[in-house]
């Protein structure tokens, strides 16, 4: 497969898992962050952060991990995307549950 294309397979695969993990937790996100946040602005920036968040870290681990050697089975590069961008998910979400629950932690202990 060509380089080219197996790359832009991979940001793909990553933008899509990305897109899914957006639209589902963005109702919940929005609701415990404007719990959190003293107002709104600063509720919907963190939403918004949130959400770039959540596209630019398996979108960085896609890229970064992703092989460019020529003649690469496609089913070889949609595993190894999938992989790196589930990665990079997990990171992102790990790191946003830690900073939410330390903050729930701080409002309900005030």
């Amino acid at each position: 497969m060509n380089p080219l294309v197996s790359l832009c397979l991979a940001m793909l695969i990553s933008l899509v898992l990305s897109t899914i993990l957006v639209r589902v937790l963005s109702a919940s996100l929005r609701s415990i962050l404007t719990q959190i946040c003293p107002n709104v602005d600063a509720g919907q920036f963190w939403v918004v952060f949130t959400s770039v968040m959540l596209y630019v870290a398996p979108l960085f681990f896609a890229v970064f991990s992703h092989s460019l050697n020529d003649g690469v089975e496609i089913a070889q590069v949609v595993r190894q995307a999938l992989i790196a961008a589930l990665f990079g998910a997990f990171a992102a979400l790990m790191v946003v549950g830690y900073k939410i629950a330390n903050a729930r932690t701080q409002v309900v202990g005030a």
